[in-house]
């Protein structure tokens, strides 16, 4: 009897296992009634993890890959950091806020007029708070040389990449462009305008 036992709570083991292995491999659990002998049920046990071996490897090699990028971008911030000047041209707080003012008004009349502007301004905006940060209007003199100087530094492709990158990451959150891309027209109108919004209630 004892042997009985033993043997009965083997096989009954053995069953559970396999029907574990049957609930766990999708192509089995998703065809409950299908029969299969214990082989064919061990061999697409195999099968499947052999799958999970491969997409695991497939997601190691693209984390891999993303980190390269962002260590890339990181690099390439910090090169743009290491090429601005240790002191930047001295610009009022009344200059930096007017010019903002007037930039943003300008891109709200031109995106009534053409939506596909406040795409260009996406890219526009990190480039005007440079300008004005280290374009320098005390002469005509110095208004030539510090232009020629900001242009070096921050127009080059080098530089302009990270903030298309940048533009681009702020397009699919900010917009709707990625689930759809017909109200972008109508949302890139409601950007503006809102950021029209805003400086009302502050200077009132």
């Amino acid at each position: 009897m004892s042997h009985i036992n033993a043997e009965q709570k083997r096989r009954c083991n053995i069953k559970n296992g396999f029907d574990m292995l049957h609930s766990l491999i999708p192509q089995l659990s998703q065809n409950p009634n299908a029969k299969l002998s214990k082989a064919a049920m061990l061999q697409k046990g195999a099968e499947y993890i052999r799958q999970l071996r491969n997409e695991r490897t497939g997601l190691k090699e693209e984390i891999d890959s993303l980190k390269q990028q962002v260590d890339s971008l990181n690099l390439a911030i910090s090169n743009c950091q290491s090429l601005l000047p240790a002191t930047g041209a001295p610009v009022s707080r009344h200059r930096s806020n007017k010019m903002k003012e007037m930039y943003e008004e300008y891109v709200r009349v031109r995106t009534q007029e053409n939506w596909k502007f406040w795409l260009l301004s996406l890219l526009c905006e990190p480039l005007l708070a440079s300008f004005n940060a280290q374009v320098s209007t005390q002469s005509l003199d110095e208004l030539y040389r510090t232009t020629l100087s900001w242009v070096d530094q921050h127009c080059s492709l080098g530089v302009l990449r990270p903030l298309v990158l940048n533009a681009l990451r702020q397009l699919c959150t900010r917009t709707d462009i990625l689930s759809d891309p017909s109200r972008l027209p109508a949302e890139a109108r409601a950007a503006v305008n809102q950021s029209q919004g805003r400086h009302c209630q502050s200077g009132s």
